[in-house]
């Protein structure tokens, strides 16, 4: 009795740490590009510590933007990252999300895929509501979010 009670708490620890490591979210592919006609971004994976960097091109910003992220809880098949954006370090959220089987994804001029293939993803970068610190803020408000298309990458 006490060996099959042994074998089934085995068992237990056996399937929730597998289960544990089924739900820890790393990228698939070195890197992630996506965006739409206005906007470009670039999530890397460092492949030291698994974590993920992004360069952001936007309207509102002259330069470039770029921080770490860190993983959030996301819908199953999908990502959801957490980092700050701007100067003023507020908090962005980035989403990516499979585009359902037969469905597809179009960024604003009418196009479903790039020189990676077919649109598989989609994205929405969401930046917390914030205002520049002055008007020699390296950046303009930024919207409620920039949504777009994407593809990982092994590039």
């Amino acid at each position: 009795m006490r060996t099959f009670f042994a074998a089934a708490c085995a068992l237990v620890l056996a399937g929730s740490g597998a289960a544990a490591h089924a739900q820890q979210t790393t990228f698939p592919a070195p890197k992630f590009r996506g965006g739409n006609t206005d906007w470009q971004v670039v999530l890397s994976t460092r492949q030291t510590d698994l974590s993920v960097v992004y360069r952001l091109r936007v309207p509102q910003a002259a330069d470039p933007l770029s921080s770490g992220l860190r993983h959030g809880a996301a819908a199953a098949g999908g990502y959801e990252l957490i980092g700050t954006i701007g100067v003023e370090k507020t908090s962005v959220t980035v989403k990516i999300a499979p585009v359902p089987l037969g469905g597809v994804c179009k960024i604003d001029n009418g196009l479903m895929g790039d020189a990676y293939g077919r649109f598989a993803y989609s994205i929405d970068v969401i930046p917390e509501k914030s205002k520049p610190l002055s008007t020699k803020a390296d950046h303009k408000p930024w919207p409620a979010k920039w949504s777009g298309c994407g593809n990982f990458t092994l590039d």
